[in-house]
């Protein structure tokens, strides 16, 4: 029916489709724009002036904010702490809850109660698991030293010690997000054909050679997605680092967003501080496609 209509009213039906879809997609839209762009905007603006405490008095400084950001050398080492962060945390967290997703993504009994427990580390607020883990981690009386001596083993500064406290953070950091990283590979796994794998299975696959030969490829699009958000996250993580240890001890936890935090509510650096965001959110995106280019042409989709 639709190659009897004119070129005319085929255009019609088309403009009309497309203003209907429009319309569903203008509150999207203005809520894109009003949290997302003006904001960065707004803070592209403030990095290149200068302003008072209390936003008086702004001038026009051009460059000189991104130039002090990257003249200052606590500026590298939170780039460095950073860096160290998410080495530990993506990887972590990626395997964690791939390791979940296969355990809980078949129906069997009981699997109902492995979900819950799985997906409670995302549920639970990120307060609540800190003032948890700084009880479980306390260095007098802490569940985890109580464990180690139990053992023989000598009690750890967890998060007072500055060798310990920026790992501590990101094992807390990879656990929080293991629930959200399992839902989605679990998604995955379910949408695999089952057809296939029993196909494989007959053919006399065993199962590692199953995983790796049919369930990750399949999986792949999967994971890439997980991996460039879970990548993404730790980079920008922030709430345990807040609650637990904020940025010590003598800034051995003072990661990129945190020294952003640092200089625009307790320096009072608000342009300085915007010059540093706007500088992570460069790194990001340069990130993100570095991911796309050197991971994307790896991945299968079907």
């Amino acid at each position: 029916m639709y190659a009897t209509l004119s070129r005319a009213q085929r255009l019609q039906r088309h403009l009309r489709g497309q203003g209907e879809a429009l319309i569903f997609l203008l509150p999207a839209y203005a809520l894109f724009l009003l949290f997302l762009v003006l904001p960065l905007l707004e803070a592209l603006w403030l990095s290149l002036h200068q302003e008072d405490l209390f936003g008086r008095g702004r001038v026009w400084t051009g460059l000189a904010n991104y130039q002090e950001a990257v003249s200052r050398p606590e500026f590298w080492k939170s780039a460095w702490l950073t860096l160290k962060f998410a080495l530990i945390t993506a990887p972590l967290e990626l395997l964690l809850g791939l390791l979940a997703a296969l355990l809980v993504y078949r129906p069997y009994p009981g699997v109902a109660l492995f979900r819950t427990l799985f997906f409670l580390t995302t549920a639970v607020p990120t307060a609540v698991a800190a003032v948890a883990w700084g009880w479980f981690l306390h260095p007098v009386g802490g569940l985890a030293n109580r464990l180690l001596a139990s053992l023989g083993l000598p009690p750890q500064p967890w998060l007072t010690s500055p060798e310990l406290a920026l790992p501590t953070l990101a094992v807390i950091t990879a656990w929080a997000g293991v629930g959200f990283t399992a839902v989605l590979l679990t998604a995955g796994l379910q949408n695999i054909p089952a057809e296939i794998l029993e196909a494989v299975e007959v053919d006399g696959a065993g199962p590692w050679t199953r995983f790796w030969r049919i369930t990750l490829p399949l999986l792949s699009p999967t994971l890439f997605l997980v991996g460039l958000l879970v990548v993404l996250k730790s980079l920008t993580a922030f709430g345990q680092i807040h609650l637990l240890t904020r940025g010590g001890p003598a800034e051995s936890s003072m990661v990129w967003i945190y020294r952003v935090y640092q200089d625009a509510f307790f320096n009072f650096r608000v342009p300085l501080a915007a010059a540093e965001a706007l500088l992570l959110f460069v790194v990001l995106l340069l990130l993100a496609a570095l991911q796309f280019w050197l991971l994307g042409r790896r991945v299968h989709y079907g």
